[in-house]
């Protein structure tokens, strides 16, 4: 009788779940560029910057350490629903306490904008967006109706909701060693730049391995 009840208990548990497990989390640091007037120019990030050191290549778009708080990842991709801009801590990693995601969005799409990766808006476009993002922290933004719009971190841009635990900041990302950086140099200078900045990286825990041996 114990067991019966207990495998039914589980099994409505599989239930609940099943939906959860279906549901997209964005909130807090997250944004469709959907608005009419807005393009996206991602050659201007994969034909100027480096892949093994400015950027991920990621489903959709590419992944970069945010401008604002390099432990944060920012995912600039395209789905079903549009472009989006995400900024999140990488997948598996440990961002800073207690992140500004509002601010992080607006140092993130005022370096994208004076970079024509983004290109279309306005500066009231940003400042309507971290608004609407830091008075609503379980939600994300979309254009909506001629509107900025703030919607909950569990529905899609659709309208059709789901069941969701509460917003979550984690993005689906491996953070490349650098920051992003679209430089007029050319691919070698690029390349050895790149190089140079990993063997810096590379040595400090090298230096610290032989101090502890010593």
């Amino acid at each position: 009788m114990v067991y019966l009840k207990l495998s039914s208990l589980a099994f409505l548990a599989v239930l609940i779940s099943a939906p959860v497990l279906a549901c997209i989390v964005m909130g807090g640091g997250s944004v469709y560029l959907n608005k009419p007037n807005v393009t996206v120019n991602l050659s201007a990030i994969t034909s100027n910057a480096n892949l093994s050191c400015n950027y991920t290549a990621v489903q959709g778009g590419v992944a970069f350490r945010s401008h604002h708080n390099g432990s944060l990842a920012a995912v600039l991709a395209r789905d079903s629903y549009g472009w989006s801009l995400r900024i999140g801590v990488p997948e598996g990693g440990s961002g800073p306490a207690g992140a500004n995601y509002s601010e992080a969005v607006w140092t993130e799409l005022d370096w994208l904008w004076n970079h024509k990766v983004v290109n279309g808006t306005t500066p009231g476009d940003v400042s309507e967006i971290v608004e609407l993002l830091a008075n609503s922290t379980a939600s994300y933004v979309y254009w909506k109706d001629g509107n900025w719009t703030a919607i909950q971190n569990n529905c899609y841009p659709d309208g059709t909701c789901a069941r969701c635990g509460p917003a979550g900041a984690a993005v689906n990302a491996t953070l490349p060693p650098l920051a992003l950086d679209i430089p007029e140099k050319t691919d070698d200078e690029k390349i050895n730049e790149c190089v140079a900045g990993l063997g810096l990286a590379l040595l400090f825990p090298l230096g610290f391995a032989l101090r502890r041996q010593a």
